[in-house]
């Protein structure tokens, strides 16, 4: 799955989510298009090159990240909140390791087309979800 293709599920997973009203499923979703968007970013090195060179930098092209590189940035993702969810339960804060874990498992949901297996399909939970 391309970054386009997964940014294109993951709006239209945000669509539902935003439907049936999971603001933690929301955040979560947007902190991943945020992720993507800021890999396909082009350095600031190369930018500061079209600017010393007087290329026109209106429109600044993006990388295309390929399925290893998509793969190793959701897993990044993942490992993130895996980490924090230690050190909050370590300090006793249960509740918000578990949130976590959620995200991590929201997560591996969309890594299954970014040159993974198959991932479940889990939903973070959120207040008033009964499911």
């Amino acid at each position: 799955m391309s970054a386009g293709e997964l940014k294109e599920r993951l709006r239209a997973d945000l669509r539902t989510a935003l439907r049936e009203r999971k603001p933690r499923e929301v955040a979560m979703i947007r902190t991943l298009i945020a992720a993507i968007d800021n890999a396909e970013a082009l350095p600031i090195d190369e930018f500061e090159e079209r600017i010393r060179r007087r290329e026109a930098v209106g429109e600044v092209g993006r990388r295309d990240l390929d399925n290893a590189a998509l793969g190793e940035l959701l897993a990044a993702e993942a490992r993130s909140r895996l980490a924090a969810a230690e050190d909050y339960e370590r300090h006793g804060r249960g509740e918000d390791a578990a949130r976590l874990r959620q995200e991590a498992d929201l997560i591996a949901r969309y890594r299954g087309g970014a040159g993974h297996g198959p991932r479940p399909t889990p939903s973070i939970g959120n207040a008033g979800d009964h499911g």
